[in-house]
C-alpha cells in the first residue's frame, strides 16, 4: 500500500513524518526512510518504508492523519506499506 498525505507546511511535514515513525519503533517495525518519485502530479520530499504492518499499527498511522485533517491519496501495491508526505505545489 501506498499513501501520499499533502502537508504545505515543511515544518510540519517533518515533525508528522518523525510521528509516525515513532509509532512504527513503537511497535518494533523497522522504517527505511527514502527519497520518493513523482506521484499524483506531486514531488514528495519526505518518504518511509515499513514492511509487514498490522491492521492495528496501519489503523493508528490513519487515525493520525484523519486526526490532523491532511489530505489522503491512497493507491494498492505489495503487501509492504510506504508513506510519502509531500507538499502541495501547482505543476
Amino acid at each position: 500500500m501506498y499513501l501520499q498525505i499533502n502537508i504545505k507546511d515543511r515544518t510540519e511535514r517533518v515533525a508528522f513524518a518523525a510521528d509516525l515513525k515513532g509509532i512504527l519503533r513503537a511497535a518494533k517495525i523497522q522504517t527505511k526512510d527514502y527519497k520518493p518519485e513523482m506521484r499524483f502530479g506531486k514531488k514528495a520530499d519526505i518518504g518511509i518504508k515499513a514492511e509487514n504492518i498490522s491492521l492495528k499499527v496501519l489503523a493508528q498511522i490513519v487515525s493520525q492523519i484523519e486526526r490532523r485533517g491532511y489530505d489522503i491519496k491512497s493507491t494498492k501495491g505489495p503487501e509492504s506499506l510506504s508513506l510519502s508526505f509531500s507538499a502541495l505545489s501547482p505543476q
